[in-house]
């Protein structure tokens, strides 16, 4: 299959790897028909995120149909179009059993590294190191899911690539923003940075139950796309 693949800083190619393979009955194998580039992948593409290797396939932002399932995932079939989130969770743990699954503990197979880095290891991640698991990402034609009985979500029928691809990350991130606030209804908040997640934020802000959002950003295109998804909100 085709992929993107990392082999130092600045230099990503569009090459041939091999297909992806089962290996644990939990897991499937998508047809990827969207995958988003992240701000994220920048850290990569800039060289400042260690334990890359050469030929590493990038993306974690990723969704596609189901086109072979493990022997014990009895959560999805062929067929099923699936939105992936970034973080890769095993359902089990303490963590995931408590609902904060990029804690989890059993997903990276690197642990270790990620310790010695940051002092705790976080979920594995898809296309983002070894040091957090060395998981093949999905800016490629196929991906294989671990523990695909717990991450991959269905997407109900009538709803388009464009309108589901960003909840395999950024927004999540805007959203547990402005869940961070506590909101009870008619507060104001201000949300400094409206690149992709700060937007995601105002929305998340709004939806749950913000009276005012006040925008602050230096480029004058990014508060306008504000203005334009979210008119009560307030520029700075």
């Amino acid at each position: 299959m085709k992929a993107l693949t990392w082999h130092g800083k600045s230099d990503i190619r569009c090459e041939s790897v091999p297909d992806p393979k089962i290996q644990d009955g939990r897991d499937a194998i998508i047809k990827v028909t969207a995958c988003a580039i992240c701000g994220s992948d920048l850290h990569l593409f800039d060289g400042i995120m260690p334990t890359m290797e050469k030929g590493d396939v990038l993306g974690h932002e990723t969704m596609g149909v189901v086109v072979e399932v493990g022997k014990d995932n009895s959560k999805l079939k062929v067929g099923d179009r699936v939105v992936v989130p970034f973080t890769i969770a095993c359902g089990e743990c303490f963590f995931c059993k408590n609902g904060f699954y990029s804690g989890c503990e059993r997903s990276n197979p690197n642990a270790k590294q990620a310790d010695k880095m940051w002092g705790h290891s976080p979920a594995g991640l898809f296309g983002y190191s070894h040091m957090l698991g060395g998981f093949a990402g999905g800016q490629a034609e196929y991906m294989r899911v671990p523990y695909a009985d717990v991450g991959p979500y269905k997407i109900p029928e009538g709803l388009t690539d464009e309108q589901v691809l960003f909840l395999s990350d950024i927004f999540p991130t805007g959203y547990m923003a402005a869940e961070f606030c506590n909101l009870k209804g008619g507060e104001t908040v201000a949300v400094w940075g409206c690149g992709p997640v700060g937007q995601f934020a105002i929305k998340s802000a709004f939806l749950l139950g913000a009276e005012r959002v006040i925008a602050i950003d230096t480029v004058p295109e990014r508060l306008s796309l504000a203005m334009q998804r979210a008119p009560s909100c307030w520029i700075s």
